[in-house]
């Protein structure tokens, strides 16, 4: 018998697997460089209107640049940080706190990838409202990882109950 999706239950890996699908989503927004539709035609418009003093392409290439490389870097780590945190099952406290520093990384890692799209949006100028769909994942990707951490508050009182 089969469960419809809609009434299905929320997976404990749930923050794993999304965690895998934000990363995914991210690579495909850097692919369209963001929502900057041309970048050319946007230096130029900058220029024309006494926002930048030169038509530097150089600058606006490598920070394009830039930023693709740290937001992917951000996303690998959020994905190596939630890996991480379900590879250890704690039967310490020590465990439990290393366990609990993963998730504590990944949800940091989430944060500094909105971070980042914020300046993307400062310094090319581009459609906020194209960025809601990821800002939205990455919120619900920090809301899985708050729910696993609760979670995780059941096997904190049974270890400290064995100590």
């Amino acid at each position: 018998m089969s469960v419809l999706a809609s009434k299905r239950k929320e997976s404990k890996f749930e923050a794993i697997t999304f965690s895998i699908d934000l990363h995914d989503m991210l690579l495909d927004f850097m692919q369209r460089s963001f929502g900057v539709k041309d970048l050319d035609h946007l230096i130029r418009v900058r220029y024309a209107y006494g926002k930048d003093e030169t038509e530097d392409f150089a600058k606006y290439r490598y920070l394009m640049t830039n930023f693709k490389n740290r937001i992917d870097q951000l996303a690998s780590q959020l994905t190596s940080n939630v890996r991480a945190a379900n590879s250890t099952y704690p039967t310490s406290m020590r465990e439990y706190e290393q366990r609990r520093d993963y998730q504590n990384n990944a949800i940091i890692n989430c944060e500094q990838i909105l971070k980042e799209l914020q300046r993307i949006v400062e310094i090319f100028e581009v459609d906020v409202n194209t960025y809601g769909r990821y800002v939205n994942a990455i919120d619900r990707e920090i809301g899985l990882i708050k729910k696993w951490r609760q979670r995780d508050n059941k096997i904190k009182a049974y270890l400290q109950g064995n100590v």
